[in-house]
């Protein structure tokens, strides 16, 4: 295999077969993302098969064969990247094999050689290689990077700004020219220098404040621009990460997350501290150059040649620099995810005595993150130093050679340390420039990071002008199957039914039979395989997702309460509602009981995640907050599942009397025996549909959930 595979990380646990799948693509000059490969075909829980691996490689023209590895000469006779089942749960692309070493990419750590023994220790024996190739496929055209898109569109935004500043870095190195100049006036007549002690002095306390205020004023500048570069890439990931499906985020992790948002700060630093000065400093390279050929030939030679090395030195620590990166930035993620479960689930791992089992965890990632960083940092001390080491002779035989020249009076004493001046002054943009390589190597890496976000699919309906919605008058499903990813099993299957405005609806069935996933489509935060849901007659994927929300509510089985005040959390979007209405569903909801508790009452503030409140208070406060909202439907999955019967019996006989249309998923039959209608359901179907007393009389699903629950 002549070229390298292109690497691309997973970012959910389960898509490592779906990572090496696009890094097979790549190779083959398929520019698929990885994100639009999860848009279409998603990520089965517990993850992909090769034959999912197989057909997805299949659809865009690459011909693939699973075999069963029992001699390894297949492997290092393959020309073509290899996918392989690995460690029996994981999987990785084999980019070369040979008698001692194999090339691997790990999705989930980056490219890493590896002892052959190693390898044949972790490799499950089975493999998915490639066996013909539609050579139309290479034809595909590569998208826009999203993060580039976005920065180019601050700079084009803020020309004046960044003109500004490349203005006054060419004035401070203009100023930094005439230091040299002034140094060989003085050293080569410095009778007259003496004599003039007053012009000089008035030359030097210029050159000083010019120096000074125009440093301070590049330096403001920047500030602005770094402030706009922060914000602009922020406010767009964050407008993002908010239009995102609720699909994106099931498998992903929080920390991850968090991770990927901060890089935004290091990249506005790269670009507005080093990108923004490169092209000033290139630019003066050449003037420095015409500087120095005029005073000396040969020691200019001199000085390129050691810029050439010290350019070459650079460049060889930056390919190694972004290396070592990519695998630190994975490293990195995993410790940020590590440390929001273990925060996130503190309770639980005190409760289960876990503690060291996470801090184990912790330390292990942590280490290998260090290990990374020391890696990179040895190797940069070992090369780099060389760099240093010359910049920091070069002077010397700079001056050592132009004594020669002093002798034979081709070059005056002044001249030479002139010249030496200038040859700092030119090689620090050279370095500088070099090392902008390795910045511009850092930013592919992070803005690799940030474009699996930016470059995800939004939300259909947000990008729509859409339907208004308006009061529900009618709910139609018609049809409607379901299911997560596109190799999976259906959740649901052909389910129809009908709704009329005011109607109290349960749906009741086994763990497992679809019903919190039925109220996740109504509510709109999945969108439907198959099927139509339709409001006033309209498509659900029609409507405006601002009008939907304002029409549709939706308690959740397990309720978010935010590090707010308990009166925050009840509003919450809803902060123009009439002092009555929150008097109201606080009272409905039997909130007022927690809050006679509370020292001060509706103004106090509650723990992140509700920490300081109990499973029912948290429900109860979820039912105010739906309560509060003028909704036209209400959707509630299990709304009171840790309450006791008396509140949970109080609280159901006041939702009846709202004239709101109300769907309830209910685990305890009991509450909702007097509801309008009860829809029965079994492995994603509706099997039964009627009253209480309709139902017992049918004998049938609700007969024996009905009983067994009330034993």
């Amino acid at each position: 295999m002549v070229k390298k595979v292109p690497f691309v990380e997973q970012s959910e646990h389960s898509e490592c077969g779906l990572a090496c799948t696009a890094m097979v693509l790549n190779y083959y000059e398929d520019n698929v993302t990885l994100s639009h490969l999860r848009d279409v075909y998603g990520v089965p829980k517990g993850g992909n098969t090769l034959t999912n691996l197989k057909q997805i490689l299949a659809d865009r023209g690459i011909n693939t064969m699973a075999i069963r590895v029992l001699e390894y000469d297949i492997l290092e006779e393959q020309n073509a990247p290899t996918i392989c089942f690995w460690e029996e749960r994981h999987y990785v692309v084999v980019e070369k094999i040979t008698a001692t070493e194999v090339i691997i990419l790990d999705p989930s750590f980056g490219r890493k050689k590896i002892k052959r023994k190693e390898f044949e220790e972790s490799f499950s024996n089975i493999a998915l290689v490639v066996t013909d190739i539609d050579v139309e496929i290479t034809q595909r055209q590569k998208k826009k990077n999203a993060t580039w898109v976005i920065l180019k569109e601050i700079l084009t935004n803020q020309k004046s700004k960044v003109l500004l500043f490349v203005a006054i870095t060419l004035l401070i190195q203009l100023v930094t020219i005439l230091i040299p100049k002034l140094t060989e006036m003085i050293i080569n007549d410095p009778v007259v220098a003496v004599t003039d002690v007053g012009k000089i002095t008035l030359v030097i306390v210029v050159l000083f404040v010019s120096y000074y205020l125009l440093q301070v004023m590049r330096g403001l500048v920047l500030i602005v621009l770094e402030n706009l570069f922060d914000l602009t890439l922020m406010k767009k990931f964050m407008q993002k990460i908010i239009s995102l499906p609720l699909r994106f985020f099931v498998n992903r992790s929080t920390g991850d997350l968090i991770f990927r948002a901060n890089l935004s700060v290091i990249i506005q630093q790269i670009m507005s501290q080093r990108m923004l000065a490169i092209s000033v400093d290139f630019f003066f390279v050449f003037i420095y150059l015409i500087l120095m050929f005029q005073l000396s030939v040969k020691l200019t030679l001199i000085a390129i040649v050691g810029a050439i090395v010290m350019g070459g030195i650079s460049l060889v620590n930056s390919k190694r620099v972004q290396s070592i990166t990519n695998k630190e930035l994975i490293a990195q993620s995993k410790v940020q995810r590590i440390l929001v479960e273990l925060f996130e689930g503190m309770e639980t791992v005190k409760s289960s005595g876990s503690e060291h089992q996470f801090y184990e965890k912790w330390r292990l990632d942590f280490k290998k993150q260090i290990e990374l960083r020391a890696e990179k940092n040895r190797f940069s001390t070992w090369v780099r130093t060389i760099q240093t080491s010359i910049q920091f002779i070069l002077p010397i035989v700079l001056i050592y050679s132009g004594l020669f020249q002093v002798t034979t009076g081709q070059i005056t004493l002044g001249a030479i340390i002139s010249f030496n001046a200038l040859a700092g002054a030119f090689i620090a943009p050279v370095v500088t420039v070099f090392d902008s390589y390795t910045e511009l190597l850092l930013l592919r890496s992070y803005f690799g990071k940030l474009n699996e976000i930016l470059e995800a699919k939004g939300n259909p309906r947000l990008e729509i002008s859409g339907e208004r919605l308006g009061a529900i008058h009618s709910l139609d499903v018609e049809d409607v199957s379901f299911k997560y990813s596109y190799f999976e099993d259906e959740i649901l299957h052909a389910v129809s039914f009908s709704i009329q405005a005011g109607e109290k609806v349960a749906i009741v069935g086994k763990s497992g039979s679809g019903k919190s996933t039925l109220l996740k489509l109504l509510a709109g935060l999945y969108d439907t395989t198959t099927g139509f849901i339709r409001f006033n007659g309209i498509d659900l994927k029609e409507i405006a997702e601002e009008s939907l929300k304002k029409s549709v509510s939706i308690v959740n089985q397990k309720p978010t309460i935010f590090n707010a005040s308990l009166y925050e959390n009840i509003v919450l979007n809803q902060s123009d509602t009439k002092p009555e209405r929150v008097e109201q569903a606080i009272f409905d909801s039997r909130v007022d009981e927690i809050i006679m508790n509370l020292p001060l009452g509706l103004e106090t503030q509650i723990s992140e995640g509700g920490m300081n409140l109990s499973g029912g208070q948290m429900q109860r406060i979820s039912i105010a907050r739906s309560l509060v909202k003028e909704t036209s439907l209400l959707l509630m999955d299990e709304p009171t599942s840790s309450l006791d019967n008396i509140s949970e019996n109080f609280i159901m006989d006041r939702l009846k009397m709202y004239d709101f249309t109300c769907i309830v998923v209910a685990h305890r039959l009991n509450t909702i025996r007097h509801f309008d209608r009860i829809l029965v359901m079994d492995q994603g179907e509706i099997v039964e549909e009627g009253t209480h007393e309709e139902l017992l009389a049918l004998r049938g699903y609700y007969h024996a959930i009905y009983f067994d629950s009330a034993e």
